[in-house]
């Protein structure tokens, strides 16, 4: 009886792990959940649960928020898997391990998934990865990396507004002759720009450089607009290899050089990964 219940239990665990084991790849590594630096709730990543010490380690992966800029341009329509990625942090950061991460710091990575959009799929998808930091030493450091937040440069959001207000050119015109009034507010809704927090939104049109910021994300399931880009949408890294996740309906992605974003950053010296 004992030795039946024993084969039961065996065969119940296995059947639970195997239940697991598709969904591991698409869970965000822990640390690199956005709006957190720590958490043990998440199932680790396969390449992480091979060993009870990977996963220990997994677990305890801490990140760091960084401002950084990209330093080259990345466009859906000439990028390829494996072409190198290149940022570099706006400010100093320090990560929880301690280590330091002077402005300037290099972020270095490579395009993970591109499509285009082409006649036959109206959209575009972006996937990118920043897997080691170059200090100003020249010495290399494995991290791993979560975007959380991406805004294009102001110029690339005055190019945008201009390429397509010819059509809303007219109406305040029209709005302001009859009721100025009516017409500052009916002008608010037809901004492209994101919804920002608070009360930002109220001052769409009157400065699109204050409502460029791209909102963030929270939780591993989130999705938001990219700032001054609102048809481009980021979402949270599915992969420890990935940092973030771009889509774009009825366009190309053009992530020019100058593109800001915040992204949390662990060192993953201590997981003996290499660069």
């Amino acid at each position: 009886m004992t030795k039946t219940l024993s084969l039961l239990l065996v065969a119940a665990m296995s059947i639970a792990l195997e239940a697991q084991t598709p969904a591991s790849p698409q869970a965000p590594d822990p640390a690199m959940t956005p709006g957190s630096t720590q958490t043990g709730s998440h199932p680790p990543a396969a390449t992480d649960a091979a060993t009870p010490q990977a996963s220990q380690k997994t677990a305890q992966l801490q990140a760091a928020s960084v401002q950084a800029e990209l330093t080259k341009e990345i466009d859906s329509k000439k990028a390829r898997i494996g072409d190198e990625v290149h940022a570099k942090t706006v400010s100093e950061a320090k990560l929880p391990d301690g280590t330091q991460l002077p402005k300037g710091t290099k972020l270095v990575g490579n395009v993970v998934e591109v499509r285009a959009k082409s006649k036959h799929q109206d959209s575009s998808h972006l996937v990118l990865a920043l897997n080691r930091a170059v200090l100003k030493d020249g010495q290399e450091m494995p991290i791993r990396s979560a975007v959380t937040s991406m805004t294009a440069p102001a110029a690339s959001a005055n190019f945008d507004m201009a390429r397509a207000g010819g059509a809303m050119g007219g109406a305040p015109a029209g709005g302001s002759a009859n009721a100025g009034g009516s017409a500052t507010g009916a002008a608010s809704p037809s901004t492209t720009a994101p919804a920002m927090s608070g009360g930002a939104m109220s001052s769409g049109m009157s400065n699109p450089q204050q409502s460029a910021t791209g909102e963030m994300l929270k939780s591993s399931q989130d999705r938001v607009a990219v700032g001054n880009k609102p048809k481009v949408m980021l979402s949270a890294p599915t992969t420890p290899e990935s940092a973030s996740v771009l889509d774009a309906q009825g366009e190309d992605i053009s992530l020019e050089s100058g593109t800001k974003f915040t992204v949390n950053v662990a060192s993953t010296k201590g997981l003996g990964e290499g660069v």
